[in-house]
């Protein structure tokens, strides 16, 4: 057998070297660009800020103190506790929320479930992130979007807890300025069982009286599982061809009963996601089951550090970022022009390699 000289193995090393340059300049050379839909993202997050400027506005028309916890004085972050607090919420994951380019967050799931201009979605919203229900109205009017919403008033700490003027004040109102031309559908009290027992029975009574003076339609149906068929028919009967649900919160309806099931799953949801929920108490499931069990995605908006982390927003920022502010609204390019003149070297390097090999080699 022919030895083959040993500067034969100098060409692994040129090679690996080749391409650990080639590695590092690529890295390096990386640029941020304009992603998809860039237009809609910024869009959708201007009237996110223009609406929840309005609302603190309307606040301060009508003599409505601001939470002493909103620091921002943005009017969407709630007090502590007040009668119609259901469960203990995060400030900082409330002023997280306060953040208009969560809109584009929105858009930016659209682009992933393929929704489109248009389409049908399903939206239900509590009334613990009053700034993300803006935004999540916004993205639909950028989208010109078909909706079913339906709301609960309950709310946990810090968000739009105020008996006096609760997520369906806002939402009207907004309507009523023109800022959204979606309606709010149904409204429902929210809390325990979805009927909001534990609030004071003249609280109730005052929000079952707006309701009924609004242009929702309340839903009070004391049998769960009743109660999410009821939901279901009436998405089904308004939007045929729903495309997705938009949940954002965590509300017992679309959460269901055991809710640590959701609890951690964040962002968009896809279908094949119920595989592993096999053994499931049929009695205790809510809407994001009912959806995915047909095949429909889920946008869940309920671990609000998880998303800015995931879509490159500030986690508790000093200030409201401003619109555009936010990896959301690029894609990382990266230059080819090196990777393809490394792999053409490395052919040749091959190549020659081969050749040598075959030339002082005797198998």
């Amino acid at each position: 057998m022919k030895r083959h000289p040993n500067y034969v193995d100098y060409f692994f090393y040129i090679w690996a070297l080749l391409l650990i340059v080639a590695l590092l300049f690529t890295k390096s050379s990386v640029t941020e660009d304009k992603c998809r839909y860039y237009d809609e993202k910024i869009a959708a997050s201007r009237l996110a800020k223009t609406a929840m400027e309005e609302i603190k506005a309307y606040k301060e028309e009508c003599n409505i103190p601001l939470a002493t916890e909103d620091t921002y004085q943005s009017g969407m972050i709630g007090d502590r506790y007040t009668v119609i607090t259901t469960t203990l919420g995060n400030l900082q994951s409330k002023k997280t929320s306060v953040n208009p380019n969560f809109a584009a967050v929105i858009i930016d799931m659209f682009k992933e479930a393929e929704i489109k201009p248009g389409d049908e979605v399903a939206m239900i919203f509590s009334s613990s992130f009053p700034a993300l229900n803006l935004c999540v109205m916004a993205a639909a009017e950028v989208f010109n979007l078909k909706t079913c919403v339906m709301i609960s008033l309950g709310a946990s700490s810090y968000g739009a807890n105020d008996p006096d003027f609760t997520y369906l004040e806002m939402a009207e109102h907004l309507k009523q300025e023109g800022y959204f031309t979606k309606n709010i559908d149904y409204v429902s009290l929210g809390g325990e069982s979805d009927l909001g027992t534990e609030f004071p029975e003249d609280i109730r009574n005052q929000l079952l009286q707006r309701i009924e003076e609004s242009s929702a339609e309340l839903i009070y149906i004391e049998d769960y599982v009743t109660n999410i068929d009821n939901r279901l028919e009436k998405i089904t009967k308004k939007l045929p061809n729903v495309r997705a649900l938009i949940n954002v919160g965590g509300n017992l309806v679309s959460m269901g009963k055991d809710e640590e099931s959701f609890s951690e799953k964040n962002g968009l949801i896809f279908p094949t996601y119920i595989k592993s929920r096999l053994n499931r108490d049929f009695t205790k499931i809510g809407l994001i089951d009912r959806f995915l069990d047909r095949k429909i995605p889920i946008m869940q908006m309920l671990n609000i550090k998880g998303l800015a982390l995931e879509y490159g927003l500030p986690y508790n920022p000093p200030v409201i970022p401003e619109v555009g502010d936010g990896d959301v609204y690029y894609e990382a390019q990266y230059s080819l022009t090196v990777p393809f003149i490394a792999l053409g070297i490395s052919v040749i390097l091959l190549g020659l390699y081969y050749g040598y090999r075959k030339k002082y080699l005797i198998l």
